[in-house]
């Protein structure tokens, strides 16, 4: 069974946030990520939350941990994430 990841953030402009993240797949994809659910929060607009599925797990701690991706949340105003690696018992 895969394990899942559990993203969630506080973001500038959800629907900005959403284009540059759907833009972005192939990075994750690459890093053996893929996209399940993306959800924004009905009582705090400029929340976002995504699940996602990951093959291997050293490589998706690698993605998430990057200086790379850390200062491209940083541009794009990405706040407050928090990231839970869940797996199956």
């Amino acid at each position: 069974m895969a394990t899942h990841v559990l993203w969630q953030a506080d973001v500038a402009d959800f629907d900005a946030w959403l284009t540059v993240f759907r833009q972005d797949k192939r990075n994750r994809q690459a890093s053996g990520i893929t996209d399940m659910n993306v959800w924004s929060d009905p009582d705090r607009k400029n929340h976002a939350v995504a699940l996602f599925a990951i093959n291997d797990l050293e490589k998706a701690r690698a993605f998430f941990g990057s200086e790379e991706l850390a200062m491209h949340l940083e541009r794009d105003g990405v706040t407050n994430i928090s990231i839970k690696m869940l797996t199956p018992v």
